[in-house]
């Protein structure tokens, strides 16, 4: 997969380096990442460019807002969605904005689906983390707050675009949570407060998941902050998923479970025996390149797609000489599936022709390519799979 890079050749400056510095990139995933948090020296410029509280209102009044687009929550708990719905389950933009008035925080989960910056960010994160990249958006009234201590089931960046937080650092729970074990109020034992300190406008802090916390709005003021998911995929997931892989080549894993198994004891060395032995089998043939390829693949078709500019590219047509450029941050990945190679993408996989992969592997790393840059015996097949590439968003007019 091509890494972005600057106008001089060299590799551009992440997001990450951005929001961490001055610690280096190396540092946080040596000290930091999935075991402390990290809170940045000084504010970060590029923290306030992403989001204000205008666009929030031009969302809230002119955007399309479907049921799943906005919750809001108050004084520790989630508001039932009767306090800002209609009875036909529309939002309802007064009540929401009421709510607000009287305390409550205004969440737009997965902003960054109907935002091109904020997507943009996030494309650019996934290829830092190797993981899908979310945003949630929190807009809390002053003196007020959302939710109550907690923690996450996913690693967070939080970005306060403006106005001022109160952050309380809790205790560390044992091991770190899977996808989904969240933190139960009544249940989980947050420890001790660790540490306070306040996020104004442009801070950013890093917080792991299973690390418990509070965020309270400081001052007079009403906050703006960002939270950024990191959703990653754990080891536990990939074993499986090798697990799946090697049972399409060893015909006894797929064989009935024995029906001795639950009820009869007296078998249970013996049914222990055939266990020991397949997962031999399975540690013996496991492919650690195949199971790679899935999950790159899935990885990359997961991605969504960017295609500004697409329409119009295609409308006008593309000529031979014009010149087209890898679009920063989309994932691609181009493969041999037996003798024939294929191309993946977000959203798809296409087939490629046998003397086009090379060549458009080679264009595709160079970041530029035009159709005449291709000698191959089918031109009809190479200006298709161009167009192609323009239409799900790896090709843009240079």
């Amino acid at each position: 997969m091509a890494r972005p890079t600057g106008a001089d050749g060299g590799a551009k400056v992440g997001p990450l380096a951005e929001l961490i510095a001055p610690l280096s990139v190396e540092d946080f995933f040596e000290s930091y990442y999935e075991r402390a948090f990290y809170r940045t020296p000084a504010p970060v410029a590029a923290v306030r460019d992403l989001l204000s509280i205008d666009r929030i209102d031009e969302i809230l009044s002119d955007s399309e807002l479907p049921p799943s687009s906005l919750t809001m929550a108050k004084s520790g708990s989630s508001l039932s969605p009767d306090a800002y719905l209609h009875g036909n389950g529309v939002i309802d933009r007064g009540a929401v904005l009421d709510n607000f008035r009287d305390g409550a925080t205004i969440v737009l989960p997965q902003l960054h689906y109907a935002d091109g910056r904020l997507y943009s960010f996030c494309l650019a994160l996934e290829r830092e983390f190797g993981a899908r990249i979310q945003t949630n958006i929190y807009l809390t009234p002053s003196n007020a707050h959302g939710f109550g201590v907690h923690y996450d089931d996913h690693d967070v960046f939080v970005l306060q675009v403006s106005g001022r937080k109160k952050w309380e650092i809790y205790g560390q729970r044992d091991g770190l949570p899977y996808r989904g074990e969240n933190f139960r109020k009544d249940h989980d034992d947050p420890g001790e407060l660790r540490e306070t300190f306040v996020l104004g406008s442009g801070d950013c802090l890093y917080v792991p998941r299973g690390l418990a916390h509070r965020a309270l709005t400081e001052g007079d003021e009403a906050s703006l902050h960002i939270t950024v998911g990191i959703l990653v995929q754990s080891w536990a997931e990939f074993m499986l998923e090798a697990v799946a892989e090697v049972s399409l080549r060893l015909p006894e894993m797929r064989h009935s479970l024995p029906r001795t198994l639950f009820f009869d004891p007296a078998k249970r060395d013996e049914n222990e025996a055939i266990f020991r032995r397949l997962m031999d089998e399975v540690q013996k043939n496991a492919s650690f390149a195949a199971t790679l390829s899935a999950f790159g693949s899935n990885f990359v078709i997961g991605q969504g797609p960017r295609l500004r500019g697409a329409l119009n590219a295609l409308i006008d047509g593309i000529d031979d000489d014009e010149r087209l450029k890898v679009r920063d941050n989309i994932l691609y990945a181009i493969e041999r599936e037996g003798e024939e190679p294929q191309l993946t993408i977000a959203g798809s996989a296409m087939p490629l022709a046998v003397d086009l992969a090379p060549q458009l592997r080679d264009r595709l790393l160079a970041g530029e390519l035009a159709i005449s840059d291709f000698d191959v015996e089918d031109a009809e097949d190479l200006r298709d799979t161009v167009e192609t590439l323009v239409a799900y968003g790896l090709l843009q007019r240079a």
